[in-house]
């Protein structure tokens, strides 16, 4: 269809070589979208004639509506080709002929990247609020449930179940405000930009970015057609957002396992093995470490396709699309995997709290209560550690010692270190750390309610921008059902 310029067709391993038909098919609903608000700006710009704006706008909208069965036979570069074709074959060769006017592949393939990487958004930024709900009712129900919190895996101090659980709604919340500042750059109209320099045909790109939706364009045609930093940021946000996930199925693995016995993994979120009968292995919780390793190569993989590319359009820039698909598809499948396997998990409440008094969890809690006596901290530090080191060779826990015990492994007080350990047990420590984001009862009700405010106020600005994204081309259909009835 292209290839007027040259004397020979490509051989079939350059064909296959060059072809996006796969990657493109992820974007055919964007591109035809895309083609539907061109050919009516074409129209309104009196650029082509009504009959053929009529023609061309009725097969796309068989082709919205309906699907459509081009002829596989013929050899295509790409999805914007058998699209073309397709519409040809249906709107005649004359108004088929005007389907790209004032258009270049540039610019088509631009736009459905950014409407499919919006839409994209939208469901992803829509899964963090439903797992960060789901994380916020575990937290409101497991205020009282007594945990030990860990650093290097060991036991650091003794907390409540819903600070780990209010820890991960902050990650998220992080993530879905970087999909949402990303949203705001990614959503802007490149069509009509042309190949690279723009058009000499009087176009109103205007119109496209009202009937497309975007509240802005891509002024520049030279950057709307070359530039993928809006796919190398979203798959960024996708990835980081997947280390995150992924810290957090770890968590869960750990926790699931004989050793541990936190949590017991709902059996439709389990895998049986194919020679223990025993087993009951947290295998999508594994998936999503492992496919979030994948977007962190996605990511790789769209930033090396551009770092040496000179400016304006390189064939290159096709690779960039595939990576991205494959990390929403992996941000959006690991979401959901989360969201039930925390809905429906056991948690072991009676297990956790048998771990947190296991070990000298509250070592800290007895140092911080020796500086209220007045001795300072580095001192206090120094002699509760010593005090522990006694407790273990004697084989008992710190906060059994006794006074002589005390008198002989460190040089405070007996009497105000034995007060200090009285006053530091396991099931009160979390409820003595009442500073701002603390374990505290007060702090964990107020950073639930804190949270779930902002859940509110983002599910409202998440449905505005889906209107948004959607009212708008709904009202082009709606206008291009009315033009074709004129």
């Amino acid at each position: 269809m292209y290839r007027g310029g040259l004397e020979d067709e490509l051989d079939d391993a350059a064909q296959e070589f060059v072809s996006s038909l796969q990657s493109d098919s992820e974007i055919l609903p964007f591109d035809i979208a895309g083609t539907e608000a061109h050919i009516l700006m074409l129209y309104k710009s009196k650029i082509i004639p009504k009959a053929d704006a009529k023609k061309l706008l009725s097969a796309l909208r068989d082709i919205r509506t309906g699907g459509f069965d081009p002829d596989m036979n013929q050899v295509f570069e790409d999805g914007h080709e058998l699209l073309e074709s397709w519409v040809t074959k249906k709107a005649g060769k004359r108004a088929g002929g005007r389907i790209q006017t004032a258009r270049s592949r540039n610019d088509q393939v631009a736009v459905a990247i950014r409407m499919k990487l919006r839409h994209d958004t939208n469901m992803i930024q829509t899964g963090i609020l439903q797992l960060v709900s789901a994380l916020l009712e575990l937290a409101a129900d497991n205020m009282d449930t007594t945990i030990p919190l860990y650093t290097h895996l060991q036991h650091a101090q003794a907390g409540v179940l819903s600070h780990y659980f209010l820890a991960q709604v902050n990650v998220l919340l992080r993530d879905y405000e970087r999909f949402a500042g990303m949203y705001e750059r990614l959503d802007s109209n490149p069509l009509g930009a042309g190949p690279v320099g723009g058009s000499s045909l009087g176009i109103d790109r205007e119109i496209t970015t009202r009937l497309l939706a975007f509240p802005d364009m891509v002024y520049n045609s030279l950057d709307a057609t070359s530039s993928r930093d809006h796919v190398s940021e979203f798959v960024s946000c996708v990835a980081i957002m997947c280390v995150g996930l992924s810290r957090m199925a770890e968590d869960l693995v750990v926790w699931a396992s004989d050793e541990f016995g936190f949590v017991e993994i709902a059996d439709h979120s389990a895998s049986p093995s194919s020679a223990m009968p025993q087993k009951k292995n947290p295998d999508v919780l594994e998936l999503v470490r492992g496919k979030a390793a994948s977007t962190i190569g996605d990511l790789v993989s769209v930033l090396a396709i551009q770092k040496g590319l000179a400016s304006g359009y390189g064939r290159d820039l096709q690779e960039t699309k595939e990576p991205a698909w494959r990390a929403a598809e992996v941000a959006e499948g690991s979401l959901h995997i989360l969201f039930e396997v925390l809905t429906d998990m056991t948690i072991n409440k009676a297990r956790m709290a048998q771990a947190a008094e296991s070990g000298d969890i509250t070592a800290l809690d007895v140092a911080e209560e020796l500086v209220r006596h007045k001795v300072p901290f580095r001192e206090a530090h120094l002699e509760v550690g010593k005090m522990v080191a006694a407790a273990r060779r004697a084989g008992k826990h710190v906060l059994d010692l006794t006074k002589v015990e005390i008198s002989g492994a460190c040089s405070i007080n007996p009497d105000t270190a034995a007060r200090a350990l009285s006053a530091c047990t396991v099931e009160g420590s979390s409820e003595r750390r009442r500073s701002a984001g603390g374990t505290s009862r007060q702090e964990q009700e107020r950073m639930i309610r804190q949270a779930e405010e902002s859940v509110g106020e983002r599910f409202g600005k998440l449905e505005e921008q889906r209107n948004d994204a959607t009212a708008d081309i709904g009202k082009m259909w709606q206008e291009i059902d009315a033009f074709l009835k004129g």
